[in-house]
């Protein structure tokens, strides 16, 4: 499932996007709007297999369609998904959609759209009960003015591995495509966003690794932001939700040296904070993805080729391949070596921005910068911000 080289086609702005080389832990620089977010955004579906849920939960973070509003859709202009093709159109020509993986077939998402034809017929006794049924036939767009007047229907097919469409029929009623739903499985993936996790779902991912090594893992890494750092437990809050009498919410406090009370995470930074849900976070990813949006945040400079260090070494344990992005010139500094000197877990940087090729008339490109040219970069020659 790991990807050794990355291409994504007509997914936003990244309409044919090549990675020539990746490793084990990548990190993603580039200007502000260079598509970074598109890139992690495209490992999500990727990692997710283009799972319809996936699919809606990344349009709504958007504020983009992610389903049809009764009464108000019109063909061919209000589908679901449409804002996430280059252009926020669909092509005209059959067969082109959006692409993600390592540009073969064995490695392949791909998000299509599609029109089908749908006709009504009643098998004879011989071959059934007389029972209704629905057949329906796959139409080129170039065979749509054959079909006026019919009905036809337009949709979004994915396809994965290089195996038969699964076509998402909009206005279907949900229970009815739970068991075509569950033909796409969703790898292992987690992903981190510039915000802070909510602490009901740490505290849910603490209890995954209660009492095990990975818990004791942990509670290394929080003491690399505040050595005095003991002991940390998730308790219920006092107050519950009066709109749900069966629900509660919990919140961390920690035991540090010296102090006799408990103190409350929240009040110890973001570091603290930052380095609990990004390392229960990789523990979750065992055997797929960590995807990292602007991994310095929260991370004072002086700590963060420790933690570097850590998650190269996790991401070998666990098979994991991590991405993160960066605005930080400390945070490619620091990853830098680390890279280099983790010779056994290979570690790639690259940039993204516009091409100034008149050829490549400004597509998004990838620059790959292998571990042993990260100490030749200069701040001005990656252009972080």
């Amino acid at each position: 499932m790991h990807l050794k080289s990355l291409h994504i086609k007509n997914f936003r702005a990244l309409e044919d996007f090549q990675v020539s080389k990746l490793g084990r832990v990548n990190l993603i620089v580039g200007k502000n709007n260079s598509g970074k977010s598109s890139v992690l955004e495209a490992l999500r579906i990727y990692a997710g297999n283009a799972h319809p849920d996936l699919l809606e939960d990344l349009a709504i973070s958007h504020d983009e369609q992610w389903k049809i509003k009764k009464g108000e859709f019109e063909f061919q202009n209000d589908l679901p998904f449409k804002s996430f093709f280059s252009g926020r159109q669909f092509p005209e020509i059959d067969g082109i959609g959006i692409e993600i993986g390592d540009g073969t077939a064995d490695k392949l998402v791909k998000i299509e759209h599609v029109f089908y034809y749908e006709k009504e017929y009643v098998e004879s006794e011989a071959e059934g009960e007389g029972r209704p049924r629905v057949r329906r036939t796959h139409i080129l767009k170039s065979e749509l003015v054959d079909f006026e007047g019919e009905d036809v229907n337009e949709s979004i097919a994915i396809q994965i591995n290089d195996s038969n469409l699964i076509i998402l029929r909009f206005g279907v009623p949900s229970g009815r495509l739970r068991p075509l739903l569950r033909m796409i499985k969703r790898n292992s993936c987690s992903y981190i966003s510039t915000q802070f996790t909510a602490e009901d779902e740490l505290a849910d991912m603490w209890d995954r690794v209660g009492l095990t090594e990975a818990q004791e893992f942990v509670k290394s890494a929080l003491r690399i932001v505040n050595p005095d750092f003991e002991e940390i437990l998730f308790v219920r809050d006092d107050e519950i939700d009066e709109r749900d009498s069966g629900s509660f919410s919990r919140s961390a406090i920690v035991k540090l040296k010296n102090v006799d009370t408990p103190v409350p995470l929240n009040s110890m930074g973001d570091g603290i904070f930052r380095i609990l849900q990004l390392f229960l976070k990789l523990f979750a990813a065992k055997g797929g993805f960590l995807l990292v949006d602007e991994f310095e945040n929260g991370l004072h400079y002086s700590v963060q080729e420790e933690v570097w260090r850590l998650v190269f070494d996790l991401a070998e344990k666990l098979d994991i391949q991590v991405f993160a992005t960066t605005h930080s010139w400390d945070c490619i500094e620091s990853f830098a070596k680390v890279a280099v000197e983790k010779t056994e877990t290979e570690g790639v940087l690259f940039r993204v921005g516009r091409s100034v090729r008149t050829s490549d008339q400004g597509r998004v490109i990838a620059t790959v910068f292998d571990e042993q040219k990260l100490f030749n970069i200069t701040q001005s020659d990656v252009e972080v911000r």
